[in-house]
């Protein structure tokens, strides 16, 4: 029996060091729309699956962290990444279609969370939407340098390529931050879209509790 207990004990200890949930839930969201179909089947052999590769290659781990999940942003995130990929997916087989000449370009975008793994995050759900390539990423600035397939190449089309980053961004966020990580991006804290931005005063304000919170932990 003690040897059951112990056994049980390392493969707990082994999940704790190995299996984050963040990186759990992106693995399986993942799985889902790659085969298109939102099923209970799709969900539990998705989960079975992140968490065989986490255990396998576990991701490493930033500075430990609180997970906050709010299920309705988190339902949002993984609806509007899917009506993407069909949109993109359309647009791309009319090009294919009609013979145009796709209008390339490179995007340069600054991200706005402090945290390398939203930022693989957004590098990710970017990357999995037909006609757009992650070509590069500075993880000291935040910066994503974004490949589009086909894109209005005027000033204002250039820039609603930006937002759509920067909006899947904020929804990655929305599911799966901490109100305290969102303050630090300059979100208001909650999974809602219509929450808006902290103004200037009030994201310097949030710093200067976060930096005195910091002080206090050590």
């Amino acid at each position: 029996m003690s040897e059951r207990k112990h056994g049980i004990g390392r493969v707990a200890e082994l999940w704790r060091q190995r299996v984050s949930p963040v990186s759990l839930i992106l693995l399986t969201a993942i799985w889902i729309m790659l085969w298109g179909d939102p099923s209970w089947a799709n969900l539990v052999a998705g989960l079975v699956l992140a968490a065989l590769v986490l255990l396998a290659a576990p991701v490493p781990r930033g500075p430990a962290r609180r997970i906050t999940i709010r299920p309705i942003a988190l339902a949002r995130l993984v609806l509007v990444f899917a009506k993407d990929i069909v949109i993109a997916a359309t647009q791309i087989a009319w090009v294919t279609i009609t013979g145009r000449k796709p209008r390339e370009a490179i995007i340069r975008v600054r991200t706005r969370a402090h945290s390398d793994g939203f930022l693989a995050a957004t590098a990710g759900f970017t990357s999995l939407v037909p006609g757009s390539i992650v070509i590069d990423a500075h993880r000291m600035t935040g910066t994503l340098y974004i490949h589009i397939f086909d894109v209005d190449d005027s000033p204002e089309g250039l820039e609603r390529a930006h937002h759509q980053v920067l909006r899947q961004e904020e929804r990655i966020l929305r599911a799966l931050a901490s109100d305290e990580e969102l303050g630090l991006a300059g979100f208001r804290p909650g999974g809602s879209m219509k929450a808006g931005r902290l103004s200037e005063a009030e994201q310097a304000e949030f710093w200067e509790r976060a930096h005195d919170r910091s002080e206090g932990d050590a």
